[in-house]
């Protein structure tokens, strides 16, 4: 993704579909090597389907609310959303959906309010 400088936190987001494709992709391959690693449980292929199909649901809802809307607050609900998704899963395909989230936002909405920064002493 190559922006201008004057383009940072004035862009408008569109969500990866290749991105996401990854993101199945490598929850299932981490799945499946637990699975091998671990004892087998009945249907626990469906569960995890379920649950893949559950989270693409959420996602795209946020998404398309934001897509009518170009909310920011919209827009920071669906980054949330990814960045819990990513660590649930270890998914490094939506870390990067998260950081290009964050190159569209203004600078002062990439970091939650209730998160304070304090300076260092030297």
């Amino acid at each position: 993704m190559v922006r201008s400088i004057l383009e940072i936190g004035n862009a408008k987001y569109k969500i990866d579909r290749i991105a996401l494709g990854r993101f199945r992709d490598e929850v299932r391959q981490n799945w499946s090597r637990e699975s091998a690693e671990a004892a087998p449980e009945a249907g626990g292929d469906v569960t995890l389907d379920e649950s893949l199909d559950a989270v693409f649901l959420e996602v795209m809802q946020l998404y398309n609310e934001y897509a009518k809307s170009e909310s920011i607050d919209v827009l920071l609900r669906l980054k949330d959303k990814l960045e819990q998704v990513s660590l649930r899963y270890k998914s490094l395909a939506l870390a990067e959906e998260v950081l290009n989230i964050n190159s569209c936002l203004p600078y002062e909405r990439r970091i939650p309010k209730d998160c304070e920064i304090s300076p260092t002493k030297h």
